[in-house]
């Protein structure tokens, strides 16, 4: 039996609710206000919330991703008498499992609760696990991502996995094809960012003796190297657009011709690919080719950045620096949990990279150390942590909610956007301009995007006019800097 819980100012609605619950077969409960519906989600043991937008302490869309990172994950369904489809799109990007305006049937309702409570079993009945690989976390975010990674290894379709650069796209990459029906055949990885434009057809087509002035012998591509694997295409953004057409045959015929070559080769592989690029930016700016991002996003892995799954840096932490123990056959060294919480209050920019190669640093540099200690970390992460040290404490992030066509709300921005000047260290020990750099304008990033939402009242088009940017990119900016931005049209 199932649990349903009703979130809704109008009892009606709940009373509804609850009643086609018990048809089905399963209980409920029901919240007047966001407060309790909350403190009710809290308990863990709902799997269907039905929750409402306009309530009388807040916004429902708020409410999101604190249900979300509930252990029992449960399936949230948007009802609101405010529809409208920038609201749905925003609702399903931000987790809900569907989105209805009231008012609505008892029928229409019922349906919902049916096909949804359908999903939920289905769901639970199939966790596949995702094994033989190196992927580190606990993380709600990370485990998400795990579970898609075993649910795509399951099939055959092609694979894109997008995150900034850092959060381990090749490694996801490596764990779809070890866990696939592929895994006995080669993992041919290329990288398209480094190869020069005028050799990619070359090294992936490959070519025949003779076919330009430097083939002096033929040479097998890297596209007949993968049959019967995997190719991961790791930034598939900067693939030549000239050669985009040509790869889309290969993707539809699983046949290509090598340079210089009238046969035709076949090759059965399975496509993985990665990016840290917009690609939906790039096809609106005709730099990518829409039916191919089409084809190659038949499965999507989004992979969090570090800042949002901080709660893995300490097992991340000890993993790699055992490893290097390891590998160097010393005993590992302790860690103090000051030098966890210093690293867990700095941004990481360059995510899981930058802190494995800031723990390599730590570890080469401190080969006395008996336990490892805030002062063994670079400035600018002891920087971050004063920082953060002196920040009020508070509960509950501020979040910006904007409702247009009724009361407007302007919550208070979130203080950790402000820019605090820097402070040179005084020893040898300074960061180089880059980190600082980065770590700088993604703090300017995520203040200027807050107060540009504030100016434009909520307005997508408008803030895309002002900005410069797409819509798409806007919404891909918004996740990325975890702003909650909510909004509704006249």
């Amino acid at each position: 039996m199932a649990n349903v819980l009703i979130i809704d100012d109008d009892p009606h609605i709940g009373d509804l609710l609850l009643v086609l619950a018990k048809h089905l077969g399963h209980g409920g409960d029901k919240a007047l206000t966001l407060k309790k519906g909350i403190a009710l989600a809290r308990e863990e043991r709902f799997d269907i919330v039905f929750l409402d937008v306009v309530l009388p302490d807040g916004n429902g869309l708020d409410a999101l991703p604190e249900l979300q990172i509930l252990k029992n994950s449960p399936e949230v369904v948007i009802i609101t008498g405010k529809g409208d489809t920038k609201g749905a799109e925003l609702a399903i990007n931000s987790g809900a499992w569907d989105y209805i305006s009231k008012p609505a049937t008892a029928e229409q309702y019922l349906l919902h609760m049916q096909r949804v409570l359908q999903y939920r079993t289905e769901k639970q009945a199939s966790h596949p696990k995702l094994g033989h690989h190196n992927i580190v976390g606990r993380s709600k975010a990370i485990m998400r991502c795990m579970e898609q990674a075993a649910k795509a290894a399951e099939s055959h379709v092609s694979v894109s996995i997008s995150g900034e650069t850092g959060t381990g796209k090749e490694l996801f990459a490596k764990a779809v094809h070890d866990n696939s029906t592929h895994r006995k055949g080669p993992f041919v990885a290329v990288d398209c960012a480094s190869i020069p434009e005028n050799l990619v057809e070359s090294i992936l087509f490959g070519h025949k003796r003779g076919a330009f002035t430097s083939a002096e012998e033929s040479n097998q591509g890297l596209i007949a190297k993968a049959d019967g694997g995997t190719l991961f295409l790791d930034e598939v953004g900067e693939l030549p657009l000239a050669l985009q057409k040509s790869f889309l045959r290969v993707l539809q015929e699983h046949t290509f011709r090598p340079v210089g070559d009238p046969k035709e080769i076949k090759s059965d592989f399975r496509l993985v690919t990665a990016t840290n690029r917009d690609l939906e930016a790039l096809v609106q700016t005709g730099r990518f080719r829409q039916d191919l991002m089409y084809r190659m996003q038949a499965f999507t892995i989004e992979l969090p950045p570090l800042r949002q799954r901080k709660e893995d840096i300490p097992e991340l932490s000890r993993y790699f620096l055992n490893k290097l123990s390891a590998d160097s056959n010393t005993a590992p060294t302790p860690v103090s949990n000051e030098f966890l919480k210093a690293l867990e209050a700095y941004s990481w920019p360059g995510n899981i990279r930058e802190l494995f190669n800031i723990l390599e640093q730590v570890f080469a540099t401190n080969p006395e150390a008996g336990e490892f200690l805030p002062i063994h970390l670079p400035v600018r992460i002891r920087i971050a942590a004063a920082q953060h040290s002196v920040l009020p404490k508070t509960d509950h992030k501020p979040v910006l909610t904007v409702i247009q066509g009724h009361k407007t709300t302007k919550k208070q921005l979130n203080k950790e956007a402000e820019i605090s000047p820097y402070k040179p260290p005084l020893n040898e020990d300074f960061p180089p301009l880059k980190e600082y750099r980065d770590q700088a304008l993604d703090q300017a990033e995520k203040l200027y995007l807050e107060s540009l939402f504030l100016h434009c009242n909520g307005n997508i088009k408008k803030a895309a006019q002002v900005s410069g940017l797409s819509n798409s990119r806007i919404y891909a900016l918004l996740k990325k800097h975890d702003i909650k931005k909510t909004f509704f049209s006249n």
